[in-house]
C-alpha cells in the first residue's frame, strides 16, 4: 500500500494541541508498513481483524480490543479482512496525573 492509498482510507476525526484522532479503514490484505509515532498512541479495533505486528511481534487483532504503544513503538498492520480502526495519538506531558479505575473507584497516583 502505498502512502497515497493510506491517506484516501483515513479521515482525521480530531486535530488539536496535543491530540490527533483518526478513523482508519483497510480492505482485505492492505498493509501498513512498519512505522512508528512521535506520540503515544492508542488503537481501538472498531471492526474486522487484522495483524499488528509490534516491534517486530506478530499479533492477532479483532473487533473489541484495543492496544496501547508508548513514542517510538516500531509497529505495522495487514488487515486479515477489512478493518476498521481508531486511531489516537497523543502528546502527553510527563508530568500529568494518571488516573487509575482499575478497582471500580477511580482514584489518582501522584
Amino acid at each position: 500500500m502505498n502512502i497515497e492509498t493510506i491517506k484516501k482510507s483515513k479521515k482525521l476525526v480530531i486535530n488539536r494541541n496535543g491530540l490527533k484522532v483518526v478513523r482508519l479503514n483497510l480492505a482485505r490484505k492492505e498493509t501498513i508498513p512498519e512505522h512508528s509515532a512521535d506520540a503515544d498512541v492508542v488503537v481501538v479495533v472498531i471492526n474486522g481483524k487484522g495483524i499488528f505486528s509490534i516491534n517486530g511481534q506478530a499479533n492477532i487483532i479483532k473487533k473489541g480490543d484495543v492496544l496501547e504503544l508508548r513514542p517510538g513503538t516500531l509497529h505495522a498492520i495487514t488487515a486479515v479482512t477489512d478493518l476498521e480502526l481508531i486511531v489516537n495519538h497523543m502528546k502527553l506531558k510527563t508530568d500529568q496525573v494518571e488516573i487509575n479505575c482499575e478497582s471500580g473507584s477511580c482514584s489518582h497516583d501522584s
